[in-house]
């Protein structure tokens, strides 16, 4: 009879002990499989530029030689690489455009497949702008160099945005009084007007140019 009570106590334990295993073992599933995932997503944005990561460092897959400097064919090989491959993806747009139009499902018109997307400035043109770039003249651009030319031409974006910033504020400040009326916002930001009292953070019926200015940094 003890005997049979001590064995019904071990399987209990043993059983227990099972349960709290698998517990800890599912409960550890989710995190390595939020680990692998992370693993993948990260190796297969390496093979592009990262969103959010480092322009710079994204470059370095035009380095093809791995010598740590990027010369200007490689900089060419590059950009034509590229053009093809934007050329590639405008003429599936234009054969997707066409598949709709033909079923009449084509209601927005399609962009011309031959027409460059407006450029915004914010890229590397390392073929045009190469030697700008190549500051000690050694025929080859390093990441340094890259850096450096990057961060001049962030300031200068936003050295530029400013600029159309206060030329808009101005343009709408009918009266040059350094705020804006309801009135004003109507007339000449209407986009603005249905957020007007949103944006009246201090409730004074005016909107100040702080109040105005985008909260993202300009880019």
């Amino acid at each position: 009879m003890k005997t049979t009570k001590t064995t019904l106590i071990a399987t209990a334990l043993l059983a227990a002990l099972s349960i709290t295993t698998a517990g800890a073992v599912a409960a550890q599933a989710p995190a390595a499989g939020a680990d692998v995932a992370k693993h993948h997503g990260e190796r297969h944005r390496g093979h592009g530029a990262p969103r959010g990561g480092d322009p710079i460092d994204a470059i370095a897959r035009l380095d093809t030689d791995n010598d740590g400097r990027i010369s200007r064919a490689e900089a060419q090989a590059g950009q034509q690489a590229w053009e093809a491959r934007r050329q590639a993806h405008q003429a599936q747009r234009a054969e997707r455009g066409d598949a709709q139009r033909s079923a009449g499902a084509g209601k927005r018109p399609q962009r011309d497949a031959g027409a460059p997307r407006p450029d915004k400035g914010r890229g590397f043109d390392l073929v045009a702008n190469f030697d700008a770039i190549d500051s000690n003249r050694d025929g080859a651009l390093s990441r340094g160099e890259l850096r450096t030319w990057h961060v001049a031409k962030s300031a200068e974006r936003r050295a530029e945005g400013e600029r159309r910033f206060d030329a808009k504020f101005r343009e709408a400040d009918l009266n040059s009084d350094g705020k804006l009326s309801r009135v004003e916002v109507t007339e000449k930001m209407p986009r603005l007007a249905q957020r007007f009292a949103w944006m009246d953070e201090n409730g004074d019926g005016f909107l100040s140019k702080e109040e105005v200015r985008p909260s993202r940094p300009q880019r």
